[in-house]
């Protein structure tokens, strides 16, 4: 009996974890090229649900929070040069993150463009918004959770501003499918080049 329970006890941790979604939402974020700055009141909080709805664990983030912590542990001077000695590793996480499923639950996006050639800008203003379409059917964003609108900006100068309001989302199960995928693959690699290099020294024998 108490080994039925410790099984089910395990199973219900398994299916628990994998049921893990990792959230990002993201408030009034706003981006202003001329003069160049981010405004300073931004939320940006992250969660870790369970079962996609309930929340277990949340972060808050605003600007004097995150100078803060990028002063506090100097993450440019110490950090990133620590992972980036490590090939392996940022070869891993930069293959992660290119293959991860991203999900949009919410987005609200406003971009002004602007050129000093009036014609590029009416180009560009169709081109981006045909971008922004394909990108947010791939994020599988529902089409009343989603509002994005891209206006030119006439004034003879190269600029652009940006404000954005969303929900992101990445699900444990597509974070392990896809580290396995990779993982799977590095070994078929890994495997050809040594059947390659064996064949290639008995050539010589």
């Amino acid at each position: 009996m108490f080994l039925f329970y410790t099984f089910f006890l395990l199973l219900f941790l398994v299916l628990l974890v994998l049921s893990m979604t990792f959230k990002i939402k993201i408030k009034n974020l706003k981006y202003q090229s001329e003069p160049p700055h981010i405004c300073k009141d931004y939320k940006i909080f992250f969660y870790v649900c369970v079962l996609n709805k309930i929340p277990i664990f949340r972060l808050s983030f605003t600007k004097e929070k995150i100078e803060k912590i990028n002063q506090e542990f100097q993450i440019k001077e110490k950090i990133i040069p620590e992972i980036e000695k490590e090939k392996s590793i940022q070869k891993d996480l930069k293959e992660i993150l290119e293959n991860i499923k991203l999900e949009t639950e919410k987005l609200d996006l406003e971009v002004e463009l602007g050129t000093e050639n009036v014609i590029l800008t009416s180009f560009l203003i169709p081109a981006v918004s045909t971008i922004l379409t394909i990108l947010l059917q791939k994020t599988k964003c529902k089409p009343n959770k989603q509002k994005f609108k891209v206006q030119p900006v006439y004034k003879s100068k190269n600029l652009v501003n940006f404000q954005l309001e969303g929900i992101f989302k990445v699900k444990m199960i597509h974070i392990i499918s896809t580290i396995c995928i990779l993982r799977k693959k590095r070994r078929v690699e890994e495997h050809e080049r040594t059947s390659n290099r064996g064949a290639y020294d008995y050539g010589y024998e």
